[in-house]
């Protein structure tokens, strides 16, 4: 027998042997790959990210050097339509012969830009210089000579891109253009001679985001495929040239990225496969000698394991490497053990404070539970939340928030006995079981102690920190008899104090729960009618108090119930505090976007839709890029859109709010801050936002005609906007004598039942179709250049 099992453990050991060479290149494999892909994917990312940073560099300096070479252009040609050379030239030939055409031939060159320059007649007739300028197009002569305006434009042919600008002339005196001077600028060549970044970058000319002309290409080998890196920078261009929409576009070819990373994985292969190699030979070499002890200690680990205790240890004789392996082992238990001690505390406690965490509260709330049925004392939960901690965080940092509750659980922990439990619940949220009460009473006492405790000044770091807090407080068996009930109770409590101003504590009330109930149905009932597809939008009419004329409408939301229409007071500030505010607020603009292009389509005449935005809304991340996406795939006319926000949502991170209405203002949407005069906003704000509309709050309006207050800010908001150069809407206008003082103060336009109550979009439509604006608007004698705004 004995040999019989020696010649076994002899055959299996090549077996054994063998498995530890699969699973080390097992392992190997998988190194590889790791470590491989890693480093693919992060020289990726820094080859991109150089390529990128290489393109922003290089588009922002092309789109600089050409808004530079371009804008001193126009504005030498702008200052040759005064030259009192030219103007003579028009009545007398022998001047342009002798005189005008050595002039202009000067000028077939600004800055080292080609420029053809053409005299016409005032019938458009060329009569100097490159006479064929003024036959490339026709476009130009109406709006030049008879309505004696500038006219820009892009002309693109085969060959190249130039820039037509054709300006009319005047006599002093003279009310008609008596001639046009027309100029071509080449910009193919302008881009081309400007383009002297080298390397592999492509650079074409961008009108309003499409390719215009031929692309500038600093490379003779750039592969002819649509290059995926691209970097767009749009042209600071003068005043006149602004509407053309030019923008330079800087392009990489995607093997920029590609070759370099052909290159990275041939050596990761050859390098990963010579390690393979390498580590397959050791292991086999490895696992005959370490077959043995290892069966050993998987004998100990098994015994560890099956036990749940630490006190085994590793006992090998033989070679070195073995015995250091056991002690190793042995060591590692004895850290396990220590470890596991260790992770048995922190599994209760809370990291940062010492005070008992979630888990370990509701074990201690549980046994307390227990222990107050056999007796006739009370017991009481003290949920408690700092007013206002995110403020500290944000302001003064994390680490003062952090030693801020060190110091608030140092002090609870203060306060209760030794049979109580104070916990951090987590944030700055903590709860006390308080056991032993005498009476409910006794928990608003320590509630009152707790408030008094936290209205002393906390010093941290040097400085004198003042905070407060709220309380809510359930009492065992009124208030619930599990925990869970209980906590929920405290929290609805806790709920109230903060509603009730902060710095007070609340005892439970039953109402509170049926409060919550009804929210919480409402949010269910707000839930259920998105999927429903119940809601639906009315639009109320804005009427120019000038001509009488629709101007816009505002779309608000209407929710289809049972018992007919619910209006937005009573759901939206809960759809607001649950969330439901974003997909809602979404369907809204989608809604709106779609009724715009029905109407449009219908051949109404043209109005803006304004659609209302919440500060929740405006909060959150990537909201704005959804709404965006919303008007692209309607395909409705942006510049026919306004998105509307109340003044108080101004009051809260105002740098990301301008930041993300700014995406609105750069497709055209304009923007009108709503209420004006109910919050805080200041004219700083107005000016960050880049505001084009002022709403005056409905609360001035009703009185207006009695009160001298409400009429004092309603001049004053008006004569604000105007003075900003801003449309002032006044809402809520319900009388003839409204709308006549606001007239009268240069308000430009007004909303309320005075012209109509909100419509469904077919009503909106009828009512515009049959409404005789100029018979049924009477509006007193009044100079209309009150109403007029800045160009």
């Amino acid at each position: 027998m004995p040999p019989k099992l020696t010649d076994r453990g002899t055959n299996s050991q090549p077996q054994l042997s063998t498995r530890i060479a699969l699973a080390a290149s097992a392992l190997t494999v998988l190194f590889i790959l790791v470590v491989g892909g890693t480093s693919y994917f992060v020289t990726r990312g820094q080859i991109t990210q150089g390529v990128q940073s290489a393109l922003e560099n290089n588009a922002l300096l092309l789109s600089d050097r050409f808004s530079s070479s371009l804008g001193s252009v126009v504005n030498t040609l702008g200052e040759l339509r005064h030259n009192a050379l030219i103007l003579n030239s028009l009545m007398d030939s022998l001047t342009r012969n002798t005189s005008l055409e050595p002039f202009l031939a000067d000028f077939s060159s600004i800055n080292g830009i080609p420029v053809d320059i053409a005299l016409t007649d005032f019938e458009g007739n060329a009569v100097a210089g490159k006479r064929s300028v003024a036959d490339i197009t026709s476009l130009w002569k109406k709006p030049v000579l008879e309505d004696a305006v500038p006219y820009i434009s892009i002309e693109n042919n085969a060959d190249s891109v130039y820039l037509l600008f054709a300006d009319p002339l005047f006599y002093t005196g003279t009310l008609s253009p008596e001639g046009a001077l027309i100029n071509k600028i080449e910009l193919t060549r302008l881009i081309q001679d400007l383009n002297t970044l080298g390397g592999f970058e492509t650079v074409s000319l961008l009108q309003h985001g499409e390719p215009i002309g031929l692309q500038s290409s600093s490379s003779a080998n750039q592969p002819q495929a649509a290059p995926k890196l691209t970097r767009i920078r749009s042209l600071d261009l003068p005043e006149p040239l602004a509407h053309l929409g030019l923008a330079v576009r800087v392009s990489a070819s995607p093997e920029v990225v590609n070759q370099p990373l052909d290159r990275l994985t041939f050596i990761y292969i050859l390098l990963g496969m010579v390690l393979l190699v390498v580590v397959i030979l050791l292991s086999i070499f490895a696992g005959g000698h370490l077959a043995k002890p290892l069966r050993e200690l998987e004998k100990v680990a098994a015994s560890v394991v099956a036990s749940n205790s630490f006190d085994h240890r590793f006992t090998a004789g033989g070679y070195s490497e073995v015995t250091r392996l056991g002690n190793t082992f042995n060591r590692m238990l004895e850290s396990l053990g220590a470890a596991h001690e260790q992770v048995t505390i922190l599994a209760h406690s809370d990291v940062l404070t010492g005070l008992a965490n979630r888990a370990l509260f509701q074990t201690r709330l549980r046994a307390s539970l227990q222990d107050i049925q056999r007796s006739d004392v009370l017991l009481g939960i003290l949920l408690i939340d700092l007013d206002k901690f995110k403020d500290i965080n944000d302001t003064l940092g994390h680490p003062v928030g952090d030693e801020l509750l060190k110091q608030v659980a140092e002090r609870l922990r203060k306060l209760v006995r030794v049979t109580d439990t104070v916990a951090r619940l987590g944030g700055d949220e903590f709860v006390i079981i308080a056991t032993h009460l005498n009476k409910a009473d006794d928990a608003g006492v320590l509630g009152q102690t707790i408030m008094e405790s936290m209205s002393r000044p906390f010093h941290l770091r040097g400085n004198d920190i003042h905070v407060t807090a709220s309380v809510g407080i359930a009492i065992c068996g009124t208030d619930g008899d599990d925990p869970h009930q209980l906590l929920s109770n405290a929290d609805m409590a806790l709920y109230k104090a903060k509603e009730e101003g902060r710095a007070n504590f609340q005892f439970f009330d039953p109402r509170l729960n049926s409060a919550a109930q009804k929210r919480k149905q409402m949010e269910g009932s707000i839930r259920m009618a998105l999927d429903q597809s119940a809601f639906c939008l009315h639009y109320q009419p804005k009427i120019d108090l000038l001509t009488g004329k629709i101007v816009g409408v505002e779309a608000l939301v209407r929710w289809q119930g049972l018992n007919g229409l619910v209006y937005p007071g009573e759901f939206i500030q809960i759809a607001e505090e649950s969330g439901l505010i974003v997909p809602l607020g979404e369907w809204i603009l989608r809604e709106a976007c779609l009724q715009k292009l029905s109407w449009d389509k219908s051949g109404l005449r043209p109005f803006t839709v304004a659609v209302n935005l919440s500060a929740v809304q405006l909060r959150q991340d990537n909201y704005i890029e959804r709404l965006l996406q919303v008007i692209k795939e309607t395909g409705v006319d942006p510049s026919g859109l306004q998105i509307e926000i109340t003044e108080s949502a101004l009051m809260d991170k105002m740098d990301s709010i301008a930041r993300r209405l700014g995406c609105f203002q750069e497709i055209g949407v304009s923007l009108a801050i709503d209420d004006i005069g109910t919050g805080y906003s200041s004219l700083s704000n107005l000016k960050l936002l880049s505001v084009d509309v002022l709403k005056i709050d409905r609360s001035f309006i009703r009185d207006i005609e009695i009160d001298a207050n409400d009429a004092a800010i309603t001049r004053a908001v008006v004569q604000l906007g105007r003075s900003l150069d801003l449309t002032v809407v006044a809402e809520g206008v319900e009388t003839s004598e409204q709308a006549d003082f606001l007239r009268l103060q240069g308000c430009h336009q007004s909303q309320g039942y005075l012209h109509s109550p909100a419509l469904s979009g077919p009503e909106l439509a009828a009512w515009i179709e049959t409404h005789d604006f100029l018979d049924d608007f009477k509006t007193p004698s009044i100079n209309p250049s009150v109403f007029a705004r800045k160009n």
